[in-house]
């Protein structure tokens, strides 16, 4: 049998080829934009903040977004543990012009203290936001930003969660959607060929 960290790298690096959707700098607001449709649902982050998920977390940034949860064990942990090597290979524009948000699908559980440890425990540093809030809230914000299975049965089970990063240009309109597993050189290229000023 295939090993779990075996499977999703395969499934990152052959079926879930990196995908881009974006959208031109626009004067107006696009339908699916702004306030309105990602909300300004309140958020608390790891470190105790209280937020407004638009204006505060969204708002004017480059984002790279995903779902998780502390106590899952299947794919969570790889995720986070690849995203926190992007992480370090991004550097200081992590927390300056790149903002890294994970959120978590069991914020019952998931308080900022439990997050925080969390955190640690991957050597998480500044500008990486890990969001808990209301249960409502957040599937809210799930389904705004994207993370849909279309089966409705998979979808209602975190433990199949989407492995997936959003990678957002806020302010350009400009997204896409890769594997959270890819290889972390090939998802900080992913971020530039959706990012073209990005160097």
């Amino acid at each position: 049998m295939m090993d779990r960290r075996a499977f999703f790298a395969g499934a990152a690096a052959t079926a879930l080829v990196p995908f881009a959707v974006t959208q031109p700098a626009m004067a107006g607001k696009l339908p699916q934009d702004g306030a309105e449709w990602f909300t300004n649902v309140e958020v608390k982050t790891h470190d105790g903040q209280t937020l407004r998920f638009y204006d505060d977390v969204m708002k004017g940034k480059i984002l790279l977004i995903n779902f998780f949860f502390t106590s899952c064990d299947n794919v969570c942990p790889l995720m986070t543990e690849n995203l926190a090597r992007v992480q370090e290979l991004l550097g200081a524009r992590v927390g300056q012009d790149i903002r890294m948000v994970s959120i978590s699908l069991q914020p019952e559980h998931d308080t900022p203290e439990v997050m925080a440890a969390y955190a640690k425990g991957y050597g998480v540093g500044p500008g990486w936001l890990f969001l808990t809030g209301r249960k409502d809230d957040i599937e809210l914000l799930r389904h705004r930003l994207g993370f849909v299975d279309s089966n409705p049965v998979t979808d209602a089970d975190p433990e199949q969660h989407i492995g997936t990063v959003r990678i957002a240009n806020e302010p350009m309109h400009r997204w896409a959607m890769s594997p959270a597993l890819l290889n972390p050189p090939a998802l900080i290229r992913a971020i530039k060929r959706v990012l073209p000023e990005f160097s």
